[in-house]
């Protein structure tokens, strides 16, 4: 039996649908005002997005080669980082974390996650100075939005949106900035249903449906526009089973 086949459900079910697998490019990061730490371990590199002012993670994403246990630990190491300031996540309990679905210490993709902590902290100083830069070109009320307020701003004006609305929203994004794309390589999609408020449950059509790039850099096209133009902190989900 392969790791891949051994790992528990649980586990599987996270690595099949990876809510935070992805990138975050220095552009966004620029244009937002925010740090971005991009650091690697192993096959893993990640993706964390800082607020400089709070001293907070906004946004994580991670990409990997590793087989699935790796793309569950990291997901759930991404899900463990959000909301959490720089100086706490030293503090992680791996043990905690990774025990509670059985992954022992003594694993490598456990030690694997488990070094990144520690090359985060060691990369931010040098990436917050890299945004403060890029904040001293920026007027206040472009900073304003993209600040740890201005989300929960966000946060607030989504809530009160009705799913309908919201769906609507999501139309209205992707008829303007992905459709097009997709028709001129023979793929379309549709929207099937938004669940807990920030996932886009979607289905390839065409030429898509069978695209490698799908569960990739399509993917994370549809995403980042979504999160420009929509709500910052939407995911999307391909519903592949199907």
């Amino acid at each position: 039996m392969t790791p891949e086949e051994s790992i528990p459900g649980e586990l599987a079910k996270i690595a099949h649908f990876p809510k935070h697998r992805g990138a975050i490019f220095q552009t966004e990061a620029d244009d937002k005002g925010l740090a971005l730490v991009d650091v690697k371990s192993g096959t893993l590199k990640i993706y964390v997005l800082i607020d400089p002012d709070a001293e907070q993670i906004l946004n994580t994403k991670f990409f990997t080669y590793g087989g699935q246990m790796l793309t569950a630990l990291a997901n759930i190491f991404c899900e463990e980082l959000f909301g959490k300031k720089i100086e706490e996540i030293q503090n992680i309990s791996f043990e905690s974390l990774f025990g509670k679905f059985g992954v022992e210490p003594s694993n490598a993709d456990f030690q694997t996650v488990a070094k990144l902590p520690a090359i985060i902290t060691e990369a931010y100083p040098e990436k917050k100075n890299i945004a403060l830069a890029a904040r001293a070109a920026m007027g206040s009320a472009k900073l304003q939005a993209f600040s740890a307020e201005g989300r929960e701003q966000a946060d607030e004006q989504w809530k009160k949106l009705s799913k309908t609305e919201k769906l609507e929203q999501i139309e209205e994004c992707l008829n303007d900035n992905v459709r097009a794309m997709l028709a001129g390589d023979g793929g379309g999609m549709e929207v099937l249903d938004i669940k807990d408020d920030k996932i886009v449950l979607i289905r390839y059509q065409g030429a898509c449906a069978g695209c490698g790039a799908a569960g990739g850099g399509t993917l994370y096209y549809i995403e980042n526009q979504l999160q420009q133009h929509v709500y910052y902190d939407l995911t999307v989900e391909p519903d592949l089973m199907l």
